[in-house]
């Protein structure tokens, strides 16, 4: 889950530092107009090749980079924030957000981003998608540095977002916020989100009543234990199902021995939870020794432990959560109730 905030890209062709380099742009624009590079903005590029094999979320890190680089003392805000903070997001921002404290320069911007040609690689690149600036207003952003670049506050991009985003994307930030604040002294280890006194603060300054409500839930779900925006994303998907919350990253003993560390717990039932296969156990640091086949005959071994002791252990994955009624099935079939109640 920890991450580090956004740095200038490697892959990042910048055309004013080829030209102080060679005294000439030409290796930049022959390719170019060969659909060769990709252009981000006017005076950033990048390999079309690398832009098709990149992951969606390194795509969104380059066009914010350029984006940064190329305008006069932008801040990021909202979603774009948490990525140049190095917090997780449950998915690459649309837009590249900077703030705005003029209600007049709101709005997206006309694309920057072009790929001349026809070729195979071209269209792949076209059809890969960008990320297009949109102004946002801000009239009080607190900007911060962090790495290269400046964006909101993690305060205030933890409002922004959970007052904005939707649910889910809204906790897994959350969530990295709550783990952000507490590595920085600023949060106890075992304290929700809304237990930060510039956060309880925020919440009561929110004026339209379901806003801050749905913030206020959010902040009260956020927490340090979540390990990866899939735990996040978890939490969220069983919060909207109506089911309780589990306790995280739990470990069970057996007779003062210990038998597992799991990402999920529910204590009433003796329910374990496991998102992903991810393996857990008491000497993490030797996973990566582990062949492919080793560590899942460990990880059947580690769950027989837990079901030897009588508890029952759940599985899912990503796309049990991207359908929820997959999650909601598994949920029940292993035992576990909707509050009998759901929230509002």
């Amino acid at each position: 889950m920890d991450s580090h905030s956004m740095d200038i890209p490697p892959q990042l062709i910048v055309s004013a530092e080829r030209l102080a380099l060679t005294g000439s742009t030409a290796g930049i624009h022959r390719p170019f107009k060969a659909g060769r590079l990709v252009r981000l903005r006017r005076g950033y590029y990048v390999k079309t090749s690398s832009w098709v094999e990149a992951t969606p979320a390194q795509r969104f890190e380059w066009s914010a980079a350029a984006v940064g680089l190329a305008l006069e003392q932008p801040v990021f805000c909202g979603e774009s924030a948490a990525v140049v903070l190095g917090v997780p997001t449950l998915r690459p921002p649309e837009f590249v957000d900077l703030a705005t404290p003029s209600e007049r320069s709101t709005g997206r911007r006309p694309a920057t981003f072009v790929v001349h040609g026809n070729s195979v690689l071209a269209e792949k690149a076209r059809n890969a998608g960008n990320h297009p600036l949109r102004y946002v207003l801000r009239r009080d952003a607190q900007a911060v540095v962090s790495g290269q670049f400046s964006c909101t506050s993690p305060v205030q991009t933890a409002m922004d977002v959970m007052c904005a985003s939707s649910f889910s994307s809204a906790l897994v930030i959350a969530d990295g916020i709550a783990r952000m604040l507490w590595k920085q002294g600023l949060l106890g280890q075992d304290a929700c989100l809304a237990e930060h006194p510039a956060i309880a603060s925020a919440l009561d300054g929110i004026s339209a009543v379901a806003t801050r409500h749905r913030a206020a839930r959010i902040a009260g779900l956020a927490h340090t234990k979540a390990e990866s925006a899939g735990e996040s994303f978890s939490r969220a998907v069983i919060e909207l199902l109506g089911f309780e919350q589990p306790l995280q990253q739990h470990t069970i003993v057996d007779s003062g021995r210990f038998v597992a560390r799991t990402d999920f717990w529910w204590p009433e039932q003796s329910i374990a939870g496991e998102f992903d296969g991810k393996q857990k156990d008491a000497d993490e640091n030797m996973r990566g020794a582990w062949s492919a086949e080793e560590a899942v005959y460990r990880e059947k071994l580690r769950e027989d432990n837990i079901r030897g002791l009588g508890f029952t252990v759940v599985r899912w994955n990503w796309a049990d959560l991207e359908q929820p009624g997959r999650l909601r099935m598994k949920l029940l079939r292993a035992g576990l109730r909707p509050r009998s109640q759901s929230r509002p």
